[in-house]
C-alpha cells in the first residue's frame, strides 16, 4: 500500500463536516513541487445538515507564482432555516499564498462558519419582479 497519504496536510474537521476531496499536501508550491498543484480542486467539504460548503484550489495551475483560491457557498438544495434553494448561492471568495493560512481560514470556516478577513463578497442577486 502507498504512504503518499502521510504527507497529506493536517486539517481539523468539525463535526458534521464532510472533506469531499483532500489532495492538499504539506509541500509549499515551488518549481520542484509544483506538480502537486494541479486539478480542479485541492481540498473540498460540505456541512451535511445545512450545505455549506468550500472549494480550494491553487490557480494559475502549475504556475509556483500563483495563490491558493477559496469559494465558499452554501450547496443548491439547503436554504436558510430549511427553505429550499435552487441554485448555489455563493458567499464568498478568498486568495492567499500561505498554506498555513489557509489550513486556519477552512478550519475556522467548518468549526465557526465565519469568513476569512479579505475575503470578497459575491456580486449580489439581481432583483426580479415578477
Amino acid at each position: 500500500m502507498s504512504e503518499v497519504w502521510r504527507g497529506l496536510q493536517p486539517l481539523r474537521v468539525a463535526p458534521g463536516w464532510r472533506i469531499d476531496i483532500n489532495s492538499l499536501y504539506a509541500v509549499d508550491p515551488s518549481p520542484e513541487t509544483i506538480e502537486w498543484f494541479y486539478g480542479s480542486a485541492l481540498v473540498s467539504g460540505h456541512r451535511v445538515h445545512d450545505g455549506l460548503c468550500f472549494d480550494a484550489r491553487w490557480e494559475p495551475e502549475g504556475d509556483p507564482k500563483g495563490a491558493y483560491g477559496v469559494d465558499f457557498l452554501r450547496l443548491a438544495g439547503f436554504g436558510r432555516k430549511g427553505r429550499s434553494t435552487r441554485e448555489p448561492a455563493p458567499l464568498g471568495t478568498w486568495t492567499t499564498r500561505s498554506r498555513t493560512a489557509l489550513v486556519t481560514a477552512l478550519e475556522e470556516f467548518m468549526f465557526t462558519g465565519n469568513l476569512p478577513a479579505g475575503h470578497t463578497a459575491p456580486p449580489p442577486f439581481p432583483n426580479h419582479h415578477d
